[in-house]
């Protein structure tokens, strides 16, 4: 009669019994560690690729809105400002709503009153998903500190959203027009009136495109603030006191135009808000980044830098996303040249630009 196995002679039984040594688990949690390790960038890296994408998608949805847009009207839409008798502090974003499959909220909009309007409070509400980059870290949600144009409303009661600090709603937007080269007119930073036209001349760029510097005085600068003017040379006049843009004065051509561009939010200001024409356009006089490079360094600068600095900037490792007037988006480098950028700035600056020089 065979003899019965008993379990603790079996030696897998002996070998679960006995369990893992200290070493051997410490060592098992060692390659474990390093497969995350190794794993971790590349999933971050492909999160940050879809962020990127969806960025992409939501600047050539406003581009195209813009294309749209001026396909009906006959040129780039006002960005508002406070240079013409029928501004009522509305941005040019609002004005493309309708081109965006935000009919409603365009038809909710009485453009011709102000957007301080009590009648508005729900408009100033509204948050808009493509009007925000994923990867800014701030999130899309809405505020409560805004400060509008403060623009007389006509219609009805201005009460502010919150009354006693005398504060609006709104959300940020990522996304701005171009302004062009003009210069910003912070006395704290060395891009202002003075500094760009030592750097660039012309406020920002130079006229003829070759390296010697054009001296402010021997050429048609911009003649105000953020390209502002009747000789501003870029896509949104800030204060719309010049005509409008047009296809036909994209001189230097529609696809080495910028049109839109990326902001990141820590360095918008609390008069940010989508809907109105304060911070509605940005420029290339500042280098790309630098007003978001100072914020992170110092948080006192991040808390009032309403004009500071109106430069693009984004949360994109290496650059931004910047849109085309040929409808195109583009992945701009931050390490441009300064003067290929702000020929890039310009619709009509006359510049040759290589096509590897971006």
């Amino acid at each position: 009669m065979p003899r019965s196995i008993r379990k603790s002679d079996d030696p897998l039984f002996s070998c679960l019994r006995q369990g893992f040594t200290l070493i051997e688990l410490l060592v098992v949690i060692a390659i474990i560690a390093v497969l995350i390790a190794l794993l971790l960038p590349a999933v971050q890296a492909a999160r940050e690729a879809a962020r990127r994408m969806q960025c992409v998608n939501n600047l050539k949805q406003i581009n195209l809105s813009l294309h749209n847009y001026i396909g009906t009207v006959g040129s780039y839409p006002y960005s508002g400002g406070f240079g013409t008798p029928e501004a009522k502090g509305w941005g040019w974003l609002p004005m493309v709503l309708n081109q965006l499959e935000q009919g409603a909220l365009f038809n909710a909009i009485n453009f011709s009153d102000s957007c301080d309007c009590q009648s508005m409070s729900t408009v100033r509400r509204i948050v808009i998903n493509s009007f925000f980059c994923p990867s800014d870290p701030n999130g899309n949600q809405l505020r409560n500190d805004r400060t509008t144009p403060n623009v007389a409303c006509i219609g009805g009661p201005s009460t502010k959203d919150d009354p006693v600090a005398g504060l609006q709603n709104g959300m940020l937007n990522n996304y701005t027009g171009s302004y062009g080269d003009g210069y910003n007119n912070s006395v704290s930073s060395p891009y202002d009136t003075a500094g760009s036209g030592l750097r660039y001349g012309c406020g920002g760029c130079n006229a003829t495109g070759s390296a010697t510097e054009t001296p402010m005085a021997d050429c048609l600068s911009p003649t105000g603030a953020y390209g502002s003017g009747p000789n501003h040379r870029g896509m949104f006049d800030y204060r719309s006191v010049s005509s409008a843009v047009t296809f036909a004065s994209i001189t230097d051509g529609l696809s080495n135009t910028f049109a839109l561009g990326e902001v990141a939010s820590v360095v918008r200001s609390q008069s940010s808000v989508w809907f109105t024409s304060t911070g509605a356009t940005n420029g290339t006089c500042l280098p790309m980044n630098w007003t978001l490079q100072r914020c992170l360094r110092d948080s006192a600068y991040a808390k009032a830098n309403s004009w500071t600095g109106r430069g693009f900037s984004s949360f994109h490792s290496g650059g931004a996303n910047f849109g085309m007037a040929d409808g195109s988006v583009r992945f701009i480098k931050q390490t441009i040249d300064q003067r290929t950028y702000n020929a890039l700035g310009s619709r009509r600056g006359g510049e040759v630009i290589s096509a590897d020089a971006y």
